[in-house]
């Protein structure tokens, strides 16, 4: 446990024989909203070469609220960050997950 607190996309694993974007609609289920249609935002490897990870980055413009979390335990604050202050959560320090750096960043190159 690293005892630091920092803002992160909705993220977990995809389970075998899943396709990525149910995966993704998924975890962003278990935060308490459904998302719209997802369309893929950006795909990474993170250390190329070290490891085989591979990061799916799918986009939704709309989301339901469908009830509480079901996943208590992953996360402690939920909240819709306004693109335009992005950078300076990146600044901050507040946002600072590879996956997540890279998601926001190719959201912001988007620029839909």
């Amino acid at each position: 446990m690293t005892d630091t607190w920092g803002w992160e996309l909705p993220m977990g694993l995809v389970e075998h024989g899943e396709e990525p974007v149910y995966a993704a609609a998924r975890e962003l289920e278990e935060t308490s909203y459904r998302p719209g249609p997802l369309r893929p935002l950006i795909y990474a490897q993170p250390a190329n070469g070290i490891t085989d990870a591979q990061h799916f980055v799918f986009r939704a413009d709309t989301a339901v609220f469908t009830g509480p979390p079901t996943e208590l335990n992953e996360s402690d604050r939920i909240e819709w960050i306004p693109l335009d202050e992005i950078g300076n959560l990146i600044r901050s320090r507040e946002i600072v997950s590879s996956a997540t750096l890279i998601g926001v960043m190719a959201l912001l190159l988007d620029g839909e």
